[in-house]
């Protein structure tokens, strides 16, 4: 009952081992989760914004109000809001 000669279930004689398949699901489990977890930490640090763009936004937001298309409040808001990011 405890043959440590199994392989995913199935013991080395034909027989059924219960434990097997458990251990089989887990381990593709654990696997398929971890395969995810790193994909999605990757995908992650790429998009997170550089500080350059943050200077960018920055940039255009003073020349959007140097051209007088923003309010001197319409200005202080957006700054304020670049400036908490």
């Amino acid at each position: 009952m405890w043959d440590c000669n199994t392989m995913f279930g199935f013991s080395d004689m034909g027989g059924f081992h219960p434990w097997g398949g458990f251990f089989h699901l887990l381990f593709w489990g654990a696997l398929i989760l971890f395969i995810i977890w790193t994909i999605k930490r990757v995908t992650r640090q790429a998009a997170a914004p550089s500080p350059s763009q943050g200077n960018e936004a920055a940039s255009i937001l003073d020349n959007r109000f140097a051209r007088g298309e923003l309010s001197a409040e319409e200005y202080r808001q957006a700054k304020q809001t670049l400036n908490k990011s």
